[in-house]
């Protein structure tokens, strides 16, 4: 039978830092099974509503049987009750097989897929991590990162607003209780002065550098963008790197406010593919020179691993509400 899952019954995995650690495994699971040739289809849109918000929905199917629709507000900041929504799908019948309240789980759809990239693409023995931002979106970069970076000691966050950047690294270190030291710096070339891995996490219009002096990355770096945010690294010679080239097909794409204009385009030939990092095709880097933009922005299928890794730690639990539509 179908399983329920509230957000109070999902309260202690959203709280459990330890637990992202077999998330992070799942995806990279599924990257590799989809750069195998896994064949996978997606549907991404969104559509207006009449308080101004966006609707937004992924679908996605993969030919080795599971199935996903994501469900989520687009535009709206803060709390939106009864509005993340996950549902597991039987791949072959269709059936729904969960119904996930995504509330405090949306955020690891890039946050954990970020975190396989620096798990292999970080430079060795990195040691310090920029976060661009200072919301839910950083906010889960900063715990997913952590687990792929062992030699992490120093973690430098930047928002544009003051009060924000000062509250977010108030909290990191009240979380962090001085495992890792915190800096919060006043300027953006400040916060990525010397850093080995820098994320931009805080939501950039699409093509918007995150780094606007790309003269103040350090060569060797790793830069994650969700955004095409890299693109001037990438003019002065930093490697692009892609998760996988064989993305899902795009059955349907747009979004009705434009924040997904035009479909993505496909990767570029020379791209690097993260899957054949991972699998040992290709090294991360030639050189310890060498400077990577890591690029998220386009659909892939991690909704369908991320909730079954949510199903799989219900069941162990024994916690959720069975259900049939059909009973």
């Amino acid at each position: 039978m179908p399983l329920l899952l509230s957000r109070s019954d999902l309260s202690p995995l959203a709280a459990d830092d330890d637990a992202l650690d077999s998330a992070i495994d799942a995806v990279e699971a599924s990257t590799i099974q989809c750069h195998s040739g896994d064949r996978a289809q997606t549907v991404f849109t969104g559509l207006d509503l009449a308080n101004g918000d966006e609707l937004a929905a992924q679908l996605v199917s993969l030919a080795s049987g599971p199935a996903s629709l994501r469900v989520f507000p687009n535009r709206v900041k803060g709390e939106r009750p009864d509005a993340w929504l996950g549902i597991q799908l039987d791949g072959t019948t269709g059936a729904v097989d969960s119904m996930i309240a995504l509330d405090d789980f949306n955020v690891l759809r890039t946050s954990v897929p970020a975190a396989v990239g620096v798990r292999h693409l970080a430079p060795p023995n990195a040691t310090t991590l920029t976060v661009l931002g200072s919301g839910p979106q950083a906010r889960s970069h900063v715990r997913t990162i952590r687990r792929v970076m062992p030699g992490l000691e120093h973690l430098k966050v930047w928002s544009p607003t003051q009060e924000s950047r000062t509250a977010f690294g108030a909290d990191l270190r009240a979380r962090l209780g001085g495992e890792v030291r915190v800096s919060v710096a006043a300027t953006l070339d400040e916060a990525v002065a010397g850093a080995d891995v820098i994320t931009a996490a805080g939501r950039y219009s699409h093509g918007e550098p995150a780094v606007p002096d790309p003269g103040s990355v350090r060569p060797g770096a790793l830069l994650v963008s969700m955004t095409g945010a890299g693109g001037n690294l990438l003019e002065r010679g930093a490697r692009l790197a892609v998760p996988t080239a064989r993305r899902p097909e795009l059955v349907a794409f747009g979004f009705a406010s434009g924040f997904i204009g035009d479909p993505p385009p496909p990767a570029p030939a020379d791209a690097l593919e993260l899957a054949d990092v991972i699998t040992g095709e290709v090294p991360a880097r030639a050189s310890r020179t060498d400077t990577i933009v890591f690029e998220l922005a386009a659909p892939y299928p991690w909704d369908v691993p991320i909730l079954a890794w949510i199903r799989a730690w219900a069941d162990k639990q024994g916690v959720g509400t069975a259900f049939s539509f059909s009973g």
